[in-house]
């Protein structure tokens, strides 16, 4: 069967959303981030704001799916149709650099699991210490037989991925919950299950804007369902609801993480901040070993899910470049048609390369990414603003979208910011803005128009 005609089903395409939602740093902000950061209500408060800016932006997503012809996929045929082929490049570009540098991340995220849950004595290997990391032979072994299995799963077919997407995404979920309210029965009577001071504080100080500002990069997988859309069997006004689905199910996921973090270091904020995993932390002290394995199983999903996800989505977003000519040719074949195995070995061969960085520099890669990413976000909406123009049916809500995607790249860009990039992520954007530059102009030279 050759890949334009396998199908993935309705359940499969939300998987596939909600898995590179729920990724690694659902089990890692909360301590980082989050409770540090504004506590309890102010996390809580920003998680809300945040998701309500993204349903913003996704309501444009949302609208141009419903005008998509069947044989189309959003995004790339959204930019070119709406703005112009030389911004659906920069558009494809863009969110491409930012699914494979998640991948990159959530690679990295294997060797965080392993050393909290394995003897330090299985850290063979010694390699070098690369901005405080320690890099280890045993520890790069296992994440790149991660990347190379996915890798080879995404290539016997987009069907044969979703599958595996769905399974690992129950697996998620059924984890959460049981931890939720495993969390819920082991705290002692003695405890309230809400802090007693609940203060305003950690709202009126604007204590929470760094949470906002990586909203973007929590929400991401929502920006799949596009790349996926010509590939569902379903209707395609169904795939709208895939996007609400996600999004309510990534608030939920967030909210109860947060919430049993807390609940379970019993809110003491200085212990969080000073924990090097407090998710992890809190569940050991008041579950035990079980609770740490179920948490284990849930992270483990949850990385798998973000690996094979964006895998799969950026073999998707590839192609619909490939099918308007606008793939440089390391992506095609000696016909000038887009090369899936190519493709998939290229992406295999980028995220190799991560577990020999360290993870200190990968953070430096991601916040770079989101800049991609809400880049990606800014040409949606203002594609749909275009088109809703065009129909004299342009309200007030397409305009805010627009708005929304600019604060959050302002957030990126702008020095004084909290979540301002850092010096390493300009040096990486801006060699990948090069990269991306000299891929365009071979293709505007010679562009082989279907």
């Amino acid at each position: 069967m050759s890949e334009k005609t396998e199908s993935i089903s309705y359940l499969q395409a939300i998987a596939i959303s909600v898995g590179a939602i729920i990724g690694w740093g659902a089990y890692v902000m909360p301590g980082d981030l989050f409770l540090p950061q504004s506590q309890l209500l102010g996390s809580s408060v920003a998680i809300i704001i945040g998701t309500l800016a993204i349903y913003m932006v996704a309501r444009a997503y949302i609208n141009l799916l419903t005008q998509t012809p069947e044989n189309e996929s959003g995004g790339i045929y959204w930019i070119e149709k709406y703005i112009n082929r030389k911004h659906a490049y920069i558009y494809g570009w863009g969110v491409t650099i930012g699914y494979i540098s998640i991948i990159a991340l959530n690679i990295s995220a294997v060797a965080l699991l392993l050393r909290y849950l394995l003897p330090s004595g299985l850290q063979l290997g010694y390699l070098y210490t690369i901005a405080g990391w320690e890099v280890y032979a045993s520890e790069v072994s296992l994440c790149s037989a991660a990347i190379i299995l996915f890798s080879y799963i995404n290539l016997k077919g987009v069907r044969v991925g979703a599958k595996i997407q769905l399974y690992i995404a129950l697996f998620m979920i059924l984890s959460v919950t049981a931890l939720f309210f495993a969390s819920l029965w082991m705290t002692p009577t003695t405890q309230a299950f809400l802090p007693t001071d609940m203060s305003s504080g950690s709202i009126t100080s604007l204590a929470w804007l760094p949470i906002l500002a990586v909203m973007p990069w929590a929400y991401v997988g929502f920006e799949t369902t596009p790349q996926i859309s010509k590939a569902i069997s379903d209707s395609k006004t169904k795939t709208k609801s895939i996007i609400l689905i996600s999004l309510i199910a990534g608030v939920l996921f967030y909210f109860l993480i947060n919430y049993f973090t807390a609940l379970n270091m019993s809110f003491d904020y200085q212990a969080i901040k000073d924990s090097h995993w407090a998710t992890g932390e809190g569940i050991d002290n008041r579950i035990g070993s079980v609770g740490i394995w179920l948490l284990s199983i849930a992270m483990i999903g949850s990385i798998m899910s973000g690996i094979n996800g964006f895998i799969l989505s950026s073999v998707k977003l590839l192609e619909s470049m490939g099918d308007t000519s606008l793939l440089p040719s390391i992506f095609t074949d000696k016909h000038n048609q887009f090369s899936k195995q190519k493709t998939v070995i290229l992406i295999c061969l980028v995220c190799l390369l991560s577990p020999w960085l360290g993870r200190n520099y990968l953070l430096d890669i991601v916040t770079m990414a989101s800049l991609g990413i809400t880049v990606g976000f800014a040409y949606v909406t203002t594609a749909d603003l275009i088109n809703e123009r065009k129909k004299k049916q342009a309200g007030l809500l397409n305009y805010l979208s627009v708005f929304i995607s600019m604060v959050f790249i302002s957030l990126l860009l702008l020095p004084f910011s909290p979540a301002a990039l850092s010096f390493n992520a300009y040096v990486l954007l801006g060699f990948f803005i090069l990269l991306g530059a000299i891929g365009y102009k071979k293709i505007a030279v010679n562009p082989n128009v279907n």
